[in-house]
C-alpha cells in the first residue's frame, strides 16, 4: 500500500455532528494475532475520516473526541503508540513491520475496527528480571435476565436462574488458578446482547464465554453442546436455536428503529462479525472442543458436537468467543440434574479445566 494513501470510513452520521461536549472513546488494541486490532468505541453516533500519512494512520472525526486511554505505547513491531493530536485527531504510529490497512464500521454501538497488517520480528531476549505478569481477563456471560426467562423445564426451571448459578460457580473456580472473572450480570436483570461483548471488549478479555441451557420439543433431548459464531448454522437445528437466543430483550431504541422504517441491518453486522472474528476462528474452535470433550466426559452423554451459528451474542466480540448450551433442561431427568449442587459444580469444574488448559497452550 502506497504512502499517503487515503480512505473515508463513514461512521453513522447523526444529527449530533458538533456536540458540546467531546465524545467519549474507548481505545482497546489487541496484538495478539497475527496482524494488530484497534477498536474504537463510540459514545455516540459521529462521522470520522481515516487516512494514512508515512509512519501514521490519522483518524479525524468532525466533533471532538475523549479517547479513553488518550495515549498509550505498545511493544509491537506493527503499531508503535497512539496519542490525541488536537482534539478531533486520533494518531496512530506505526512500526516497521507494517504493511497493509482495513478497516470496517459497526453499529449499537458505534464502533471503528482497523486492522493493521504486517510482521513481527523475534523479539529479544527476556530481561533478567522480567516485570510481573498480569491477571489475564475471562468474562463470563450468564444468559438471559430479568423478564427474559430462556428456556423453562418440566418443573418450572428457569434458564436464567441456572446460567446466573453457573457462571458464579465458574466464576470462584477460575479465580482460584489467578484468572480475572468479569461477569456481564451478577443479578436477575435485563442485560440487551450487544452490551454483553461489549463488557468483554471494555475490559479487554482474552475470552467471551455466553453460559445457556438448552431446549427441545424432542423430550429425550439430552447433553451439552457448544458453538462459535458463524453466517451459517451447521443444521437446521442449530439455526432454530440461534433464532431463539437472538430474540432475546432489545432496549427500546433498538424496537423504535425497527418500526421506523430504517430496521438495524443485522445481516450486514453478522457478516461483518463473521469476518472479524476469523482472527480468533482457531482459538474459538479449540476452546469449544476442549469445553465439549470435558462435558462429555462428565456428564456421560454421547458427543453432540461442536456446532456454530449465527449468534448474535456472539457478535461485537474482539476475542475468541464461545456459547455453552449445558444441557437440556426441557429433559425432565436432565432438568432435575441442574437442581443438584454436586452436579453443577461438576459442570463448572469440567468448563474450568478446559479454560485452564487451553489458556496454558501457546
Amino acid at each position: 500500500m502506497k504512502a499517503m494513501r487515503s480512505l473515508l470510513v463513514a461512521l453513522f452520521v447523526g444529527s449530533a455532528a458538533f456536540a458540546a461536549d467531546p465524545i467519549p472513546v474507548k481505545v482497546s488494541t489487541d496484538t495478539s494475532g497475527a496482524s494488530t486490532r484497534v477498536v474504537l468505541t463510540f459514545g455516540k453516533k459521529a462521522s470520522c475520516a481515516v487516512a494514512e500519512d508515512p509512519g501514521r494512520i490519522k483518524v479525524t472525526c468532525d466533533t471532538a473526541v475523549a479517547p479513553d486511554p488518550p495515549s498509550g505505547t505498545l511493544d509491537d513491531a506493527i503499531l508503535k503508540s497512539f496519542a490525541l493530536e488536537g482534539d478531533r485527531t486520533l494518531s496512530l504510529s506505526t512500526g516497521r513491520g507494517y504493511t497493509r490497512l482495513d478497516t470496517f464500521e459497526l453499529k449499537n454501538p458505534t464502533r471503528l475496527v482497523l486492522d493493521l497488517s504486517g510482521t513481527r520480528a523475534a523479539k529479544a531476549a527476556a530481561p533478567a528480571a522480567a516485570p510481573a505478569k498480569t491477571s489475564p481477563v475471562i468474562v463470563l456471560d450468564p444468559g438471559h435476565g430479568g423478564v427474559e426467562p430462556g428456556a423453562i423445564g418440566p418443573s418450572g426451571v428457569q434458564e436464567k436462574d441456572l446460567t446466573l448459578d453457573l457462571a458464579r460457580r465458574l466464576k470462584a473456580l477460575l479465580e482460584k488458578q489467578g484468572t480475572t472473572v468479569v461477569l456481564t450480570r451478577d443479578d436477575d436483570r435485563v442485560m440487551p446482547l450487544d452490551d454483553r461483548t461489549a463488557i468483554a471488549n471494555r475490559n479487554r478479555a482474552i475470552l467471551f464465554l455466553s453460559l445457556h441451557l438448552n431446549a427441545s420439543k424432542r423430550k429425550t433431548a439430552f447433553g451439552a453442546e457448544t458453538y462459535f459464531l458463524s453466517t451459517s448454522a451447521t443444521d437446521a437445528e442449530a439455526r432454530t436455536l440461534a433464532g431463539l437466543e437472538n430474540k432475546a430483550y432489545e432496549p427500546p431504541e433498538a424496537d423504535a428503529k425497527a418500526t421506523s422504517g430504517n430496521p438495524p441491518d443485522h445481516g450486514l453486522e453478522l457478516i461483518l462479525w463473521d469476518l472479524a472474528q476469523n482472527g480468533f476462528l482457531a482459538e474459538s474452535s479449540r476452546l469449544a472442543e476442549a469445553i465439549q470433550n470435558e462435558l462429555n466426559a462428565t456428564t456421560g452423554v454421547r458427543d453432540r458436537g461442536v456446532r456454530q451459528a449465527p449468534f448474535r451474542v456472539l457478535m461485537g466480540a474482539t476475542m475468541p468467543a464461545i456459547l455453552v448450551e449445558a444441557g437440556f433442561i426441557s429433559n425432565p431427568e436432565e432438568e432435575a440434574r441442574f437442581k443438584d449442587d454436586a452436579y453443577k459444580d461438576k459442570i463448572a469444574e469440567a468448563i474450568a479445566r478446559a479454560v485452564s488448559a487451553v489458556a496454558a497452550k501457546p
